[in-house]
């Protein structure tokens, strides 16, 4: 499936020398689309201090179902492909082309993809961790799609990789239930759902493999 990429101009900033392109932006755009059947559209992050980094949009014409099924088949993504000659995700690959390119660190700060059915919300939690966790984020997601899917009852509108509890202590201190330190194995502890019949939002709990009620204090980094 063949799509035009959209040209897009990033910039790296630069108290010194003003705003400077980003490079590599254009040819990571063709190889995603290419592997994930889907429109990409790149820009800069809003976040305050991560302006360099990146905020990655897909827009792919199947739904969560069918996105599953072909990633399990190997004719979508590049879940479980590693390059021999890096050992690495191929996101992370290019994520460290451009490193190269600009001489510079870029983070991927945010990737959604916007399916038929479902849109999936990655933030970024370390450094690295979304190019990094990307197929095996979708990879859970395949293992725990009956639970999710509410054993294939509803799907859900909306899926946020991940949501942390704040808890209010006796002490009044907040502490954060999940992960005692942010790193990659944050992403597989909770998750925010959306389903059309809903009007909160409710959680996915991981480790137990139920949904919870979404009364709850919730935040997605």
């Amino acid at each position: 499936m063949a799509h035009r990429s959209k040209k897009t101009k990033l910039f790296i900033s630069s108290c010194r020398e003003g705003k400077k392109e980003i490079l590599g932006v254009h040819s990571l755009t063709r190889q995603l689309e290419k592997e994930y059947f889907s429109t990409i559209t790149i820009r800069n992050s809003t976040v305050c201090c991560e302006e360099n980094n990146l905020v990655l949009e897909m827009k792919c014409p199947l739904s969560l179902h069918e996105v599953l099924f072909h990633m399990q088949q190997g004719t979508w993504g590049s879940c479980g492909l590693n390059l021999v000659s890096t050992g690495l995700p191929l996101l992370s690959k290019y994520m460290q082309e451009i490193r190269e390119l600009n001489g510079a660190f870029i983070d991927v700060e945010e990737l959604s993809l916007h399916l038929k059915d479902c849109a999936i919300t990655i933030k970024k939690i370390a450094p690295e961790s979304v190019e990094n966790q990307l197929d095996t984020i979708l990879t859970v997601l395949a293992e725990n799609y009956m639970h999710i899917t509410r054993n294939l009852s509803a799907t859900p509108m909306e899926i946020f990789v991940p949501v942390y509890e704040e808890v209010e202590m006796e002490d009044t201190i907040l502490r954060l239930v999940g992960p005692q330190t942010l790193n990659d194995q944050g992403y597989y502890f909770y998750w925010g759902l959306y389903f059309e019949e809903e009007d909160e939002a409710l959680i996915y709990d991981l480790k137990n493999k139920v949904i919870i009620p979404g009364d709850l204090d919730l935040f997605n980094l």
